[in-house]
């Protein structure tokens, strides 16, 4: 059995994105699930995320996460989850309620809800330094809050991008910075799922 990489995708939707993505991840050996949180629908404009986003069945969506975790679990040897933005959010919640099944969580701009008294798995964070959603204080607040809990947690902050700058499809789109997320992704992974 390989490693697994649970795949969550931003608040766009499943889309051409994240499917490419996840074939990069198999292509480096990894079993992939990229389970479709909006039940099919997907956005092409801010407008068009935001009604999905605030639409959706959150209940439904945290359990479709769950049970592809699950599945992911019974396949794999060992599992990380990987989510942008909205994605992110579901993978802290994994990472928060079943750590034990996690070996590491990987978040490109989403900070969620974090509490750094619980078990957390180890996690990479990848931020934009221009991010509207999340402020670099935020951020560096939350760095300074789980490494002070002792969690094993390494925090990027990438000059000049902004929010969705690892989304080839969006305009924010930024190669060199995707890249080097992409690098240092692949290797905490190896380090995490293949020790």
């Amino acid at each position: 059995m390989s490693a697994g990489v649970l795949v969550l995708h931003a608040w766009w939707g499943l889309n051409d994105d994240v499917r490419a993505s996840a074939e990069r991840l198999r292509r480096e050996g990894y079993t992939v699930i990229t389970p479709d949180l909006y039940g099919g629908k997907v956005a092409n404009t801010i407008q068009g995320a935001e009604a999905l986003a605030k639409g959706m069945d959150q209940p439904r969506a945290a359990a479709e996460a769950d049970r592809a975790l699950t599945e992911l679990t019974k396949k794999s040897e060992g599992v990380a989850v990987l989510g942008w933005s909205l994605g992110a959010s579901y993978g802290w919640e994994l990472a928060h309620k079943r750590a034990g099944d996690i070996r590491g969580f990987i978040t490109y701009y989403g900070l969620g809800d974090v509490d750094a008294a619980a078990a957390l798995p180890p996690i990479l964070y990848h931020f934009a330094e221009h991010d509207e959603f999340d402020s670099a204080d935020d951020v560096r607040r939350t760095e300074q809050k789980l490494l002070a809990a002792g969690r094993d947690a390494k925090f990027h902050i990438y000059p000049g991008t902004k929010h969705w700058f690892d989304e080839p499809s969006r305009p924010e789109f930024d190669k060199k910075a995707s890249a080097l997320a992409w690098e240092r992704t692949l290797a905490f992974l190896d380090t995490q799922l293949r020790r």
